[in-house]
């Protein structure tokens, strides 16, 4: 059902939700059939392939991709990994698969990735198959907060020598906080993530500024769990004053358009200072919502402003057409976040865990990984500004090489000579 919800009281729309569920009655490799990822085939063409399909493939990478490491004596080559990713495919994410891929191609290690649809059933699946597919390491993403340790755990007791490293993946079991040995995970500063964008915000509208927030709501998935801290640290120092809530049902922009464009009929201007999305694909639904909106857009009064968590393509344009509505996005650079984060289970598959480094804290041989976040200001933008090249305009928490693990085998500059 969806709820959108107002300090005044809550609207409910005749809206509900699907929800199939499917008897497991067979073997883990045909659990996973639905559970397709994009294969590259040699010319650079995308196809469909499933997991099952995936885990039996034995090819072996071409020895003229990888970089020459033999100095090093690389203790990773030949091994298997896959990213599996809960999210459905993004840009962002699709630049962390080709960080991955090009620092595996470089240390010859076999490499495969799995997009999930938000469907934390064949996230768990996917895992499960390539554990017993006889990957060497797993680099797991976005698992749910309330379910994600139990299973690891299982996982890793089935497989003690898997390795894992899991990105913005919380574990808590019995309402209290959980660590699995063996196992790293990486985060973006979520927190911070959230905070860049509300103290922008605060400085233009003062304290007590009158926001909307975007997201699924709590224990969707560990990063909206984290955002959502920040925030209610904000509301409860009387810096923000919540004024809404919207919950799209899917996430799509389609469902974040529905939702907020339905919202913004129950609400006045004069009302709400601006809107907070957790997620960028959400700001991309509530964008295209104000601008439909003669309320909102402009055209009646003050336009509504925005800002967004995350950062794709899309976004940039957005805030280079429409500054004065799409304001800012808080993000980390995407590129570097996977390198980051397979360099991680590279460690761990060497047994080089005390390696291991910590941006956040500046220290070694840690089990927690935080990368800083950056608020990119729409009006920094220049009309050339994309994606890949915000390291141009963002300051320097974005795309620091320093925020690297590195070994004598695998040196920071390894795929950036």
């Amino acid at each position: 059902m969806l709820i959108l919800q107002n300090k005044g009281g809550v609207i409910m729309k005749g809206l509900r939700r699907f929800i199939s569920t499917f008897l497991v009655t067979v073997m883990a490799v045909s659990l996973l059939s639905a559970c397709e990822k994009p294969a590259e085939n040699n010319s650079g063409s995308s196809t469909k392939q499933s997991t099952a399909a995936s885990v039996k493939s034995s090819a072996a990478k071409s020895g003229s991709t990888a970089i020459d490491t033999s100095k090093g004596n690389n203790p990773v080559a030949g091994k298997k990994v896959a990213y599996i990713m809960i999210m459905p495919s993004a840009t962002i994410f699709q630049m962390w698969k080709d960080s991955c891929q090009k620092l595996c191609d470089a240390l010859d290690v076999k490499f495969d990735f799995f997009f999930c649809d938000g469907d934390f059933n064949k996230w768990q699946d996917t895992i499960r198959t390539c554990a017993s597919a006889g990957y060497d390491g797993l680099l797991v993403s976005h698992g749910n907060q309330d379910g994600s340790y139990v299973f690891l755990k299982e996982i890793l007791e089935q497989y003690p020598n898997l390795k894992i490293v899991t990105f913005d993946t919380q574990f808590y079991a019995d309402g209290e906080y959980k660590k699995l040995e063996g196992v790293t995970q990486m985060f973006q500063q979520d927190k911070s993530l959230v905070t860049v964008l509300l103290d922008r915000m605060v400085e233009k509208y003062g304290k007590g500024v009158r926001l909307v927030k975007v997201w699924r709501g709590p224990n969707y998935n560990s990063p909206f769990d984290r955002r959502e801290a920040g925030w209610q640290e904000y509301e409860k120092a009387g810096k923000i004053k919540t004024v809404g809530e919207v919950q799209p049902l899917q996430d799509s922009v389609d469902s974040a358009n529905t939702v907020t464009a339905a919202y913004l009929q129950s609400l006045k201007r004069e009302d709400v200072d601006g809107v907070i999305a957790y997620y960028d694909l959400y700001g991309q639904g509530v964008y295209n919502a104000i601008m439909e909106n003669s309320n909102f857009n402009g055209s009646n009064g003050n336009p509504l402003p925005m800002a967004s968590v995350d950062i794709d393509p899309v976004d940039v344009t957005n805030m280079q057409t429409k500054p004065e509505i799409w304001t800012a996005a808080g993000t980390t650079d995407w590129t570097l976040n996977g390198e980051i984060a397979m360099r991680l289970l590279m460690l761990e598959m060497a047994g080089e865990y005390d390696k291991i480094y910590d941006p956040a804290t500046q220290k070694k041989g840690v089990d927690v990984v935080e990368v800083p976040g950056t608020a990119i200001p729409a009006e920094s933008l220049k009309k050339d500004s994309t994606v890949e090249n915000l390291g141009n305009i963002a300051g320097e928490t974005y795309g620091n090489l320093s925020y690297v693990s590195e070994a004598d085998w695998m040196p920071k500059d390894l795929i950036h000579k």
